[in-house]
């Protein structure tokens, strides 16, 4: 942000946004639920002020957020460059680390399009002309509040329930470390503002399916424990999900069930896929840690990122070597923070 202050920052995203006559909405590859709440919330926004908007994602939004798509026709996986907002535009890019996890394409703007980088990751790569990057927030769905809360539009009943899925789904419903007094000011605007706690909780958890279920069970039978117990991991191989007929969206929330085990406060979950070749075998690890341990620190080690507490990254290799790596690289860091302490 330079020398501009966190206000300074807001007004001119507002002032942006309310010039311009056409909004490009982005959200993250594989979105999570304060990806899809915060965007849907701009879409929604957008509509209202009699905005051109346009939404677009490089992956399906997961079924356990489609209710937040009511009414709103669902992102086109894909390259969204016939899209982009020429002359008068913004592209407003929401909780995204990188241009590469979205859509790379934003380096290639149009000069006359502005790019709005909001973000709450600590990795940021600030790709925008204007960036608002605030590690403190517990979710990205939390600084659109703040935003929304002082700009001249205020907040629907909509727009609000959005935002605060995408609060509860990112500070674990407040449970998290990452939540602060700041977080629950936020939940008290969007109630303020017609959201329902009950109706959404209600909602985001009434839609496991059968599939992910037995999914779930699989990865539990597989629960190795190492580090004198303050570790945890298991995985799911692509036949896992094959023969209980899921994806990956059936994992989200997985990880965190290892944390329950007492005296664990670092988990790890991988995933593996086929790449399309039919060949090819890639692991996605998503990586939680209570303090005093830093689950980005592991996964940066593979070329990953993300939050102190909550990381992830990808390996092309089979699903057992995955795992033993991200198991090797786990005991050494643990190993490693004892030692120091």
């Amino acid at each position: 942000m330079g020398s501009k202050n966190h206000n300074d920052v807001i007004y001119e995203i507002i002032e942006h946004m309310e010039r311009a006559d056409s909004w490009l909405v982005l959200s993250h590859e594989k979105p999570d639920g304060d990806a899809i709440g915060c965007s849907t919330a701009l879409v929604r926004l957008g509509r209202r002020l009699s905005k051109k908007v346009v939404f677009a994602c490089p992956d399906p939004c997961p079924p356990r957020y489609s209710f937040l798509l009511d009414g709103i026709e669902p992102p086109a996986p894909g390259c969204p460059a016939d899209d982009f907002p020429g002359g008068n535009g913004v592209i407003i890019s929401v909780d995204t680390s990188t241009a590469a996890r979205s859509f790379p394409e934003l380096l290639k703007r149009p000069v006359a399009c502005t790019v709005i980088n909001i973000d709450h990751h600590i990795d940021n790569g600030r790709y925008g002309d204007i960036n608002w990057i605030d590690p403190d927030a517990s979710a990205t769905g939390e600084m659109l509040t703040e935003l929304l809360s002082i700009s001249p539009w205020g907040l629907t009943k909509d727009e609000a329930s959005a935002l605060y899925s995408a609060l509860v789904s990112d500070n674990g419903d407040f449970q998290f470390a990452s939540t602060t007094l700041k977080s629950h000011d936020c939940a008290m605007k969007l109630m303020h503002a017609g959201a329902s706690p009950t109706e959404i909780a209600e909602t985001l958890e009434s839609t496991m399916s059968a599939g992910a279920l037995r999914l779930w069970g699989r990865a539990m039978t597989r629960t190795d424990m190492f580090a004198d117990g303050i570790c945890a991991i298991y995985w799911l191989t692509s036949e896992d999900f094959a023969e209980t007929a899921t994806s990956k969206d059936a994992t989200e929330n997985l990880v965190n069930f290892l944390l329950r085990i007492k005296n664990v406060k670092m988990a790890a979950l991988c995933c593996e896929s086929t790449e399309p070749d039919g060949k090819r075998k890639r692991v996605r690890a998503s990586i939680r840690a209570r303090e005093p341990y830093n689950a980005r620190a592991v996964a940066a080690v593979f070329g990953g990122g993300g939050h102190d507490l909550a990381a992830g990254c990808a390996m092309d290799s089979s699903v057992s070597d995955a795992v033993s790596a991200l198991r090797a690289e786990m005991s050494r860091y643990v190993s490693g923070i004892a030692s120091d302490r």
